[in-house]
């Protein structure tokens, strides 16, 4: 029987999404990312505290500040996706 040479991480990236975890794990690693994505200016005022099935919730100080986010809502959930590599963010909720 000839045996494959494989990368740990792809044995490990194929088990998780057989278990269906990858996607959890990568909703994961939008909320660590987010700051690095929108920048220093916005990461001061917003935090993505959570993610669910591709809705990030970002934490914000004021009304003012969701208002002015909402603008730039598309934006970041590209910035996001691109840091990822993959489309895991598909919307953003302000909160405050």
């Amino acid at each position: 029987m000839k045996r494959r040479d494989e990368h740990v991480g792809s044995v490990i990236e194929r088990t998780l999404k057989r278990l269906k975890l990858w996607q959890r794990l990568r909703e994961s690693d939008a909320v660590q990312v987010f700051s690095e994505a929108v920048g220093e200016v916005v990461a001061r005022q917003a935090e993505a505290v959570s993610i669910d099935n591709g809705k990030l919730i970002v934490r914000v100080p004021s009304a003012t500040w969701r208002q002015h986010l909402r603008f730039e809502q598309q934006e970041m959930i590209d910035n996001v996706n691109a840091k990822l590599g993959s489309k895991v963010v598909r919307e953003i909720f302000f909160t405050r």
